[in-house]
Order: C-alpha cells, then structure tokens, then sequence
C-alpha cells in the first residue's frame, strides 16, 4: 500500500477490475485485515500506569527495539548528522507541532542521527519542551564532545548564551567572514551568504576555503567561506536524504488512532534503513524495486489461496478473441526469494494444472501438476524435463 496508492484500503478488495489488486486480495480477506488493524497494539493498555508522563508510552517498546536494532546492525559513514523531521498527522494532539521550513508542515517532530547515506541509526520523537532546561543544554555542549573525541559542528543562533560577538556590517561584500576561539577551543564563525548565517566547531580553526555560488545575473563564482562551513553543507544532509526515501513510497494511510501515523512512520524508517544496507551489499537498485522485492517476497512466505469472489457484472462476459501477448523475460518472483533459502524450496504435487514458468520464458508450452512449494509457481519436474531445478540455479537469473 505504499508504491501502489488507492483511494482507501477498502478498494484494494474492491470486485471491478480498475481498483481491485490480486495480490492483496488474494492473501487476506478485507474482513481479517479490518480485524488486525482494528486490534492493532504495541504496548498492553492494562500495564500503563493511571500517573504516566510518557505520551508515547503506547509506541515505547517498538522505539526502544527500532533504536536498539538500527545502532547496532549497521556502522554506516563516519559523518553523522541530526537534524529533524516530520511525520505528517493534521488532528489534534499535544505533541503536534508546526514547521514552515520543512515540506511537511504539520505533525510529529523527530529528532534523527542519520549518516551521509540516509541510514537513521536513532531518534527520538519531540514530546515538548521540558521544564526545566539544565545548563549545560543552554551552552554549547561541544566542550564535552571534544573531550569524548568526538568532532562536531553545527549553526547557532545569534542571541545564543555564551556567544561572543562578531562583527556584522551589512554593507559587506559577500563572502565576508569574522571568528573567535573561546578559552575552551570552540570556534565560533559568522559568515555573509545572503544573509549572515552563525556556526560553531569544536575542530575547526581559521581555514578559509571557496564555495561556488549564482550572482544576481545567474553566473557563476566563488567566494570565500570558512571551512566550518563548506564541511557542514557537505555532511549535513543525511536526514533530509532519509526524509526523501521515506516519503517517495510511505505508507501515510489516515486513522482515527493519533498512534497509527507514528506506526507507519517508523515502518516507513525501517524501509529506508534497509533499502540502504541492501544497497550497500547488493549494488545499486530503485526505490521501487526494492519495495516491491520485499513485498513479493513475504507474499511467497505461504501459499495464496484461490480467490472465491464472483466476477465483477461490469467485466463484458464476450471479450472476443484472445490475443497471445509476448511475455518479456522476467520472473514472477524475485531473484532474492529463488536463489536463497534452499532448503525450503521443494516440488509439491496439486491437483490442477498450471503454466511452467521456465517453459513460458523460453516460449514453449506446457502444464505441469508440479510446483514449487516455497515460490508457488508451476515448473516442469519429470524424467523428461527438470524445471524445477533450472528456475533455482543462479546461471537462470
């Protein structure tokens, strides 16, 4: 439901032949799925306290376990990012929030440690501002970074505590720049962009490199920058990376449950995360692709039962002659789930004949009663012809 959009999920059952999807409805009925959904829990109601001040204590154990599964699965780059991001909900609740600055305005506020890849390695969702603040949030915080040796940069606001002063002549040219080192080794920068713009290092000094930039006639040069600042746009756009994945294909169904949206949202992170291993391993793929590898490959995780709906009365019951389409070779299951898992894959007798994939991809025909039991396709598996064993071997792929 998240590459191939409807509507609603109740057209995914739906008789006529323009809404409804085989796939789905062929795998569940709309009834059960309506169940599950209606049932759906991640936490045990009767075990939250009647004094609970954890508004997601209804979605903690499965960020508990997305965190802990996300920093320990995978390394990823050495530059890392945080930035926030938005799951989009538009009803009310208290932890909604609004940002004109990002694509979704409205929803829930994450805060994400992404790498260059877009690969979120932990987040936590904005539930508001505490009460009370302590002072080392109000500072910087680089100082104790620094002595974890841990490198970091980031931008700052102008009327930020502990900042010094920097000079700012609006008349400057673009490109001008102005710094100080505090007593503790912090750089603080300021730099003329198109507006002033504030950042602070705890590993940068007074490098000074270029940027190229567009003048008001669109051609264009390079300005001087600090190099605080040519570092930051190059790693700081993992988050912003993730958000573009996440959203490309989300799920982003409605619900009356406030929790649903974030539940989706989280599904949709594990995507992304996978997709970015997966590619990492397996070499370059599509979005889309991908989606689809993972969805045909749990679909073939059972066999689907025949569908038992009646023929939608709109379908002309004389179609006129049928015409022979050329089938292009691809398989009707993905190679990931073919060529793994060997042990599971086994030839299966059944009562009715079916299409041999192998012969349908060579152009010849025949029909089996033999299957595969994990693939659920027809293959050929005799004394005469063994397709079986050639739709499992990778030289077929």
């Amino acid at each position: 439901m998240g590459y191939n959009k409807l509507p609603s999920w109740k057209h995914y059952w739906a008789t006529s032949d323009d809404l409804n999807v085989p796939c789905v409805s062929n795998t569940m009925s709309r009834n059960r799925f309506d169940n599950i959904l209606s049932n759906l829990h991640v936490q045990d109601n009767s075990l939250i306290p009647t004094n609970n001040k954890d508004k997601l204590l209804k979605l903690r154990p499965l960020i508990n376990y997305c965190n802990e599964i996300f920093s320990t699965s995978y390394h990823g780059t050495r530059e890392l990012s945080i930035d926030e991001s938005m799951i989009i909900f538009k009803g009310r609740n208290c932890m909604k929030q609004y940002n004109p600055q990002k694509p979704i305005k409205r929803g829930y506020k994450i805060w994400c440690l992404s790498d260059q890849r877009g690969y979120i390695k932990n987040f936590s969702i904005y539930q508001g501002k505490d009460e009370q603040l302590s002072d080392e949030f109000e500072s910087f915080g680089l100082e104790k970074l620094k002595s974890e040796n841990s490198l970091a940069c980031g931008t700052i606001r102008s009327n930020r505590k502990d900042v010094p002063e920097l000079s700012e002549d609006k008349k400057a040219p673009r490109g001008s720049s102005d710094y100080r080192i505090t007593n503790t080794g912090i750089g603080v920068y300021k730099w003329k962009d198109t507006k002033y713009v504030m950042l602070a290092s705890n590993y940068h000094g007074s490098e000074i490199t270029t940027v190229t930039r567009k003048d008001n006639c669109g051609r264009k040069k390079d300005i001087l920058c600090p190099q605080v600042v040519r570092d930051y746009n190059c790693y700081m756009g993992g988050v912003d990376h993730a958000d573009q994945l996440r959203t490309t294909y989300g799920v982003n169904r409605k619900s009356k449950k406030w929790w649903h949206r974030i539940f989706w949202g989280l599904l949709d992170i594990m995507f992304v995360n996978s997709y970015v291993v997966y590619k990492q391993i397996h070499g370059s793929i599509t979005l889309l692709d991908f989606h689809r590898s993972v969805t045909q490959g749990l679909l073939t995780l059972r066999e689907l039962p025949k569908s038992n709906k009646r023929q939608s009365t709109s379908t002309p019951k004389n179609k006129g002659p049928a015409t022979k389409k050329r089938r292009g070779k691809e398989w009707s299951v993905s190679k990931d789930v073919r060529l793994t898992n060997r042990g599971i894959h086994w030839p299966k007798c059944v009562t009715n004949r079916g299409r041999c994939e192998v012969c349908a991809i060579n152009g010849t025909q025949s029909r089996p009663y033999s299957k595969c039991s994990h693939c659920n396709v027809f293959l050929c598996c005799d004394d005469k012809k063994n397709c079986f064993a050639d739709y499992h071997d990778i030289d077929c792929s």
